[in-house]
């Protein structure tokens, strides 16, 4: 896969019923673009004693695909104002993800070679509402490493 050299910045805030968390990961990836779909490929700091994990964003108007493959695996589509089902797998077996996305957006200033995507949603794991969740992804050309 060709394309963008980026360094990605990923900031999710997590709020449930109070209870406020915040997870950051710092990767440096692809960007793509074919015709209206954007991808984004990177690989996950790995945590101690796990594989790898590959993670794909694949972004469109109000709809963002989050593909993760390796030690977890995971296929969950974001629709903008939809519902949707998916399965999360991780070290610990198959846990039933369902999220009900508020919004999706990218943003890209080819002139200046960094951009945004933004996903809020609700997610309810095995049938436990798991908080609301806002995820920011800031992207910048990485002129470094080309």
């Amino acid at each position: 896969m060709e394309g963008l050299l980026v360094h990605i910045h990923m900031k999710t805030q997590i709020n449930d019923s109070g209870r406020k968390e915040t997870n950051t990961v710092n990767a440096t990836g692809r960007l793509l673009s074919k015709g209206d779909v954007t991808y984004l490929r990177f690989e996950e700091p790995v945590e101690e004693g796990l594989d790898k994990t590959m993670q794909t964003l694949k972004v469109q108007q109000g709809e963002m695909s989050v593909i993760r493959k390796g030690a977890v695996n995971m296929n969950q589509r974001f629709i903008t104002g939809v519902e949707t089902e998916g399965t999360y797998h991780s070290p610990f077996g198959p846990m039933r993800m369902l999220t009900d996305t508020k919004n999706v957006r990218f943003l890209w200033d080819e002139s200046a070679n960094r951009g945004e995507i933004r996903l809020n949603y609700s997610l309810t794991l095995q049938g436990e509402f798991a908080g609301d969740y806002d995820m920011r992804v800031t992207l910048k050309e990485d002129k470094e490493t080309q």
